[in-house]
C-alpha cells in the first residue's frame, strides 16, 4: 500500500513491521516519550497539515491514551484513526504479555493491519458506489442512540474486528472510512456462521502424524511406502472410536501414544526405536512451523469478516491445535473454536456440531465449509448444516456447492 498520510505507530517494532506492509512515512511516539519531545511534536504537527495523519496504536488503554493525546496537540491537521481488534496474546520478544494481555499492532498479522488502514481511508481502493455514513444511519441501523444499541454495537465491532471502546464520532468516522451505507446495511443483515474445518481447508494436507514418526525412525528397517499404508485409518480416535465419546487433553495423548505404539512394535521396531519416535511425537505434530495455511486462507476470512461473517473453528485435531492456528495468525478471525480432543466428540458426530453451534450462540443458520466429504460434509448435514466443500479431490452430492480455492467463496457467499 502507498500511503501519503504521515503514518503514526507507537515503537520501533511497530514501525519495522509497517515498512513491510507501506510505502509512506512513519513515525513513532516512542511509546509516551512523546510527552517530553516537543521537536517530534511540531514535526507531526506540520506534516500532519500537509498530508494528513493516520494513527495506529495497540487496542489497550495505553494505546487510546496515545491516540487521545495526539489528537489534540495535531488539531489543525487531517487525522484519521486505524484500529486493530483486541486479540489476546503475547509477541514473541517479549517475556510476558502486556499489561492487558492482548497483542500490539507488531504482534498481529499483516492482514489485520492493512484491514485496519484500509478502513481508516488510508487507500480507497475502489471508487464509492454508496452514499456516505451519517449518525441518523447509526441510529436507523440500531448501534447507536436505540434501546439494546449498546450491545449490538459491541457484537458489530467485535464481527468485523474493532475495538470495542470507541466513542460515537470515532464509531462513525471508523465506518464512514471503510464501508458505505449500503454495505454497512448488509452487514447488519442476518447471515449465516461460517464452520470452517483445518487440516485440508485452511492449511495444506499433509501426512503430519506418519512425517513425524518417520522422521525419528531407522529407515532401513521398513520401506516408507510400506510403513506408510500401515498408517489408514488407524490410532486417531475419530477413525478408532467412530461416534463415540473419546478421550481429551493428557488422556488423548495418552491413547494416541499407546496406538502408534502397538503399530510400530508389530511393524518389527524394537522398544528403544519405538520410543524415541513415539516419546517426540507431540512436540513435533504441534509444532506450528509445521503447519502452512492455503495462500488465500488469511485473505479470505479477512474480507468475510468485512462484510459480518462469524467465523468458528471445528476441528478433528490434537489438543494444542488452537495455540498453533493462533501461531499462524488466525485469532483475529474466529469468535469461537471448537477441537475434538478438547471436547471429546469427533466430527460426523452431531454432537461436535452441537457444541460448535452452541459456542455459536446458536445461529438460526450455519454453513460448515471443509475438505472432507464424509467428515465435514456429511456429518454437517446429518446435524442440520449446510455444506460447502472446498479443494474437492472427491465430489459429493451432499454439499450444497464446492470450491476448488478459499478466494472462491467471496463471490459464492454474496
Amino acid at each position: 500500500m502507498r500511503i501519503r498520510e504521515l503514518l503514526i505507530v507507537e515503537g520501533k517494532y511497530d514501525a519495522a513491521k509497517l515498512a513491510n506492509l507501506v510505502d509512506g512515512l512513519i513515525l513513532t511516539t516512542g511509546g509516551f516519550s512523546i510527552y517530553r519531545d516537543p521537536e517530534k511534536r511540531e514535526l507531526i504537527r506540520e506534516m500532519g497539515k500537509k498530508r494528513g495523519i493516520i494513527i495506529l496504536t495497540d487496542s489497550d488503554a495505553a494505546g487510546f491514551q496515545l491516540r487521545h493525546y495526539i489528537q489534540n496537540f495535531a488539531k489543525g491537521a487531517k487525522i484519521k484513526n486505524a484500529y486493530i481488534p483486541a486479540v489476546e496474546g503475547k509477541e514473541k520478544r517479549k517475556e510476558k504479555p502486556s499489561k492487558e494481555g492482548t497483542l500490539g499492532v507488531e504482534g498481529l498479522p499483516a492482514e489485520v493491519i492493512l484491514t485496519a488502514l484500509r478502513r481508516a481511508g488510508a487507500t480507497e481502493e475502489q471508487p464509492r458506489t454508496g452514499r456516505r455514513l451519517s449518525y441518523t444511519d447509526l441510529y436507523r441501523l440500531g448501534i447507536s442512540g436505540t434501546p439494546g444499541s449498546a450491545a449490538r454495537r459491541r457484537e458489530l465491532l467485535s464481527l468485523i474486528g474493532l475495538p470495542l471502546r470507541l466513542s460515537k464520532k470515532a464509531l462513525l468516522e471508523t465506518l464512514d472510512a471503510g464501508y458505505t451505507y449500503e454495505e454497512l446495511e448488509a452487514i447488519c443483515a442476518q447471515k449465516p456462521t461460517l464452520f470452517w474445518d483445518f487440516h485440508g481447508t485452511l492449511s495444506l494436507p499433509a501426512d503430519d502424524w506418519f512425517d513425524a514418526l518417520w522422521e525419528y525412525l531407522p529407515h532401513e528397517r521398513m520401506f516408507e511406502e510400506e510403513l506408510r499404508g500401515r498408517f489408514h485409518h488407524v490410532c486417531m480416535p475419530w477413525w478408532t472410536m467412530p461416534g463415540e465419546h473419546t478421550p481429551t487433553g493428557r488422556d488423548w495423548w495418552r491413547y494416541v501414544r499407546e496406538g502408534f505404539t502397538a503399530l510400530l512394535t508389530g511393524c518389527g521396531y524394537s522398544a528403544e526405536e519405538v520410543a524415541g519416535a513415539v516419546g517426540r511425537l507431540r512436540k513435533t505434530v504441534s509444532d506450528p512451523t509445521r503447519h502452512r495455511l492455503y495462500p488465500d486462507a488469511i485473505p479470505t476470512l479477512a474480507e468475510l469478516q468485512r462484510r459480518g461473517y462469524r467465523h468458528v473453528l471445528v476441528s478433528n485435531n490434537f489438543p494444542e491445535l488452537w495455540q498453533v492456528a493462533e501461531a499462524l495468525g488466525l485469532a483475529p478471525y474466529f469468535s469461537a473454536h471448537i477441537v475434538s480432543a478438547e471436547v471429546g466428540w469427533d466430527k460426523p458426530s452431531p454432537e461436535i456440531f452441537r457444541l460448535a453451534l452452541e459456542a455459536a450462540g446458536n445461529p438460526a443458520q450455519a454453513i460448515m465449509i471443509g475438505d472432507n466429504p464424509t467428515d465435514d460434509i456429511e456429518g454437517a448435514k446429518r446435524a442440520g448444516l449446510r455444506a460447502i466443500l472446498v479443494h474437492p479431490r472427491r465430489q459429493t452430492t451432499q454439499a450444497e456447492a464446492s470450491c476448488e480455492a478459499l478466494s472462491d467463496l467471496l463471490e459464492l457467499l454474496r
